[in-house]
């Protein structure tokens, strides 16, 4: 509705109308716009701080992506030191089971040398015993011929001196 006049003044008699009949139509039209700009300006401050979390979010993706690339370089370089390790008590293991290999033939060499040695000096010790068995007879039946022998002599002396008398 125009309110002017053909001069370009207000037309009071249009101004009036206007305000009776258009002028609420209008102002709601206003208000629905002026709400409609507020949800908008929402919407775009809504937009505004998605696109500020959005920037955050990657940067603090950056930060976690390269946190994560050198903790996997540490674990890379940490598996490497293990796995050279590894091979290094692997390769002791080997060395000290070649060893010990050899350790237990070599005992088991020793003590059946041992046994033999034992089962010789066993033996010897039981010729010794032997041999002093017998010496010990030997040496009473010369003690028991002795004996006589001495009784034989003193006897001999005894018939010497009775006849020397």
């Amino acid at each position: 509705m125009v309110t002017y006049g053909d001069g370009g003044s207000i037309d009071p008699a249009k101004f009036l109308d206007y305000i009776a009949q258009q002028f609420p139509t209008d102002l709601a039209n206003l208000i629905k716009t002026r709400d409609e700009l507020a949800k908008r300006q929402g919407a775009m401050s809504a937009v505004e701080k998605a696109n500020k979390d959005r920037e955050k979010a990657a940067a603090e993706l950056d930060a976690a992506t390269a946190k994560a690339s050198s903790i996997l370089a540490d674990a890379q370089a940490e598996a490497l030191k293990t796995q050279a390790k590894k091979a290094d008590v692997d390769a002791r293991e080997a060395v000290l089971t070649e060893q010990l290999a050899a350790f237990n033939t070599d005992v088991a060499a020793k003590t059946t040398h041992l046994m033999q040695r034992e089962q010789q000096v066993a033996n010897r010790e039981a010729a010794v015993a032997e041999r002093e068995a017998d010496y010990a007879a030997k040496a009473a039946a010369l003690e028991s011929s002795r004996a006589t022998l001495d009784a034989r002599i003193k006897a001999f002396q005894d018939k010497v001196a009775a006849l020397s008398v």
